[in-house]
């Protein structure tokens, strides 16, 4: 008797044909290339920040340059050092007057002299290095009376040129500084002050072509490096790093360079060596290209069957499941493929998983759904005037979803949820619930507590969670008078208004034992009364327009009835 013949293992067929040699030989080539290339691209952007370092000092020395020129023509003025120099005089007499009027003539010069000046302040201070005046868009980083700092170079107040920095609260700037000689004694300084800011890195940057980080006192005060790697950088600068080298920065590697230090305050030019080493991979990559050419010939003929035989059966199933994906269907079967053992195995167990869910979750909707409708015919049967009022109530619910176009899914909450609405009077007692008169205060604050009773018994049912919020909520009033909590408005979960608007229309519309049913016609107006106070318009209207379509497997009679 013949053995029933088996399809062969996918694994045999994948051994027997693959692109192993192929692929190493690439792979070692590639990681060869890569390295070399990663390395003179080092070099590369180590030379470039070697040249960035040599255009920016030529740079700073020009803008320094331009700026010492412009203020020793400032400082030249005759109008400011009088006013200077009186001002100091008349300091010494102690007249107010006087020096109130001095301080306005030299605002007035500084102003000016901002205008011609390519900074951000323009500064005199006295020689006591005590600022009097500042004009320019950083002026009020320099107030006036208050002692001025600088750090590195010539010592202020002398008659020497100073280039250095200043710390201005938390700005920081960068300063020229030229004495006001009078009769050759230094009577003054005049600063002229730039902003070491974001402005100035992103000037820097364009300038060099690089990252740009400043440094001051070990903090970053401006970067063009992505926030990330600006305090990462900022960490490793309080380590000491060297004056060169290379770094990690947020998984990228950059090659760095110190470009030059004023006092405290240093700046950094970094090379990203990944984003500079993309051009000359591209180009490795065409020569690597040239040599996988040959390797796939060499592997053509084998892996062309090896990837018919595979994907030809594989795309098979892949094109079943699509399908049944798309169906939303756990019941349908995928054929097996014959094309291999694997395949065909993980189809057939495949399918019977199918199956098993499809039975579970038939048999889990159908003891959801039967749970949910004995408790409501649980609660029904205490009151025979409000038999079938879960009923209704949920069919007018899910009526009022349709017309707000809702989800199927949440559609099928609220269904449930209405079904479930008054279930914490299960806890209230007869004597209250059936009572066939009025109910006094004491009685009706029993009766408002069933909302928090009826969540309070769902907590305790993982799978009734959905629809908590109906059961507690339903009675919540968008003007805040409703309970249990007092909701306003949109507080209030879409879910549980629905519920409220059907629940108050059946209660019109059924009969009770101390009163009879008022017509459909009459409870759409009361309910359309307390449209905006007791109940929400817009759910309002949806009920007015589901109301001639409304259908449910149980009588509803409020529904039926026109008036």
């Amino acid at each position: 008797m013949n053995q029933p013949r088996h399809p062969p293992r996918l694994l045999v067929k994948a051994m027997t044909v693959a692109f192993g040699t192929v692929a190493v030989l690439l792979g070692l080539v590639f990681i060869v290339v890569t390295l070399s290339v990663r390395n003179q691209v080092r070099q590369t952007v180590a030379s470039n920040l070697e040249s960035t370092q040599r255009l920016f000092a030529a740079f700073e020395t020009r803008r320094q340059h331009d700026l010492r020129g412009q203020a020793e023509t400032l400082a030249d003025n005759a109008t400011l050092k009088a006013a200077l120099d009186t001002y100091q005089t008349e300091t010494q007499a102690n007249l107010t007057t006087v020096r109130a009027d001095l301080l306005e003539t030299i605002d007035l010069v500084l102003d000016r002299a901002a205008a011609r000046v390519e900074s951000d302040a323009v500064v005199l201070v006295d020689s006591h290095h005590v600022a009097l005046g500042a004009a320019g868009r950083m002026a009020d980083r320099w107030p006036r009376n208050r002692h001025v700092s600088l750090v590195a170079g010539t010592a202020p107040g002398s008659t020497a040129n100073f280039d250095g920095v200043a710390h201005m609260g938390d700005q920081v700037f960068r300063v020229v500084a030229v004495p006001l000689v009078l009769e050759e004694t230094a009577i003054g300084t005049l600063y002229v002050a730039t902003t070491l800011d974001q402005n100035y890195a992103q000037e820097l940057d364009r300038l060099a072509g690089t990252r740009i980080a400043i440094v001051s006192d070990g903090l970053m005060i401006a970067t063009t490096l992505a926030p990330r790697a600006s305090r990462q950088f900022e960490s490793a600068l309080a380590e000491s790093l060297p004056v060169d080298g290379a770094i990690a920065l947020d998984g990228e590697s950059y090659a760095f360079r110190r470009l030059v230090a004023v006092g405290d305050t240093v700046f950094y030019a970094l090379g990203s060596i990944d984003e500079s080493s993309q051009a000359a991979m591209r180009d490795s990559m065409r020569s690597l290209a040239l040599i996988g050419v040959l390797g796939i010939a060499l592997a053509g003929v084998g892996s062309f069957w090896l990837a018919r035989t595979l994907s030809d059966p594989i795309g098979q199933l892949s094109s079943s499941l699509a399908e049944m994906a798309a169906s939303h269907s756990v019941h349908a079967r995928l054929p097996p493929t014959g094309s291999s053992l694997e395949l065909d195995t993980l189809t057939e167990t495949f399918n019977d998983l199918m199956a098993s869910v499809g039975q579970a979750e038939a048999e889990t909707e159908a003891a959801y759904t039967g749970a949910i409708r004995a408790l409501a015919t649980a609660l029904d049967a205490r009151d025979p005037y409000t038999a079938g009022h879960s009923d209704r109530v949920s069919a007018l619910s899910v009526a009022i979803c349709r017309q707000l176009n809702l989800p199927a899914a949440d559609v099928e909450i609220v269904r449930l949820g209405a079904l479930l609405h008054d279930i914490g009077k299960i806890g209230v007692p007869d004597d209250v619930l059936r009572k066939p008169s009025g109910l006094t205060t004491a009685e009706f604050d029993v009766i408002k507590q069933h909302p928090v009773l009826g969540a309070r018994m769902l907590r305790s049912v993982p799978f009734l969670a959905p629809h908590i919020p109906i059961v507690e909520l339903h009675h919540e009033r968008p003007d805040g008078r409703g309970y249990p909590f007092g909701l306003r408005g949109d507080d209030i979960p879409l879910d549980a208004r629905i519920v409220h608007v059907a629940d108050a229309y059946d209660a019109i519309t059924s009969a009770r034992a101390y009163r009879a049913a008022r017509p459909h016609a009459e409870a759409l107006r009361e309910l359309w009364r307390c449209a905006g106070t007791e109940f929400h318009a817009d759910i309002v209207a949806a009920l007015a327009n589901a109301l001639p379509g409304v259908t449910s497997d149980v009588t509803t009679h409020a529904v039926l009835d026109q008036g």
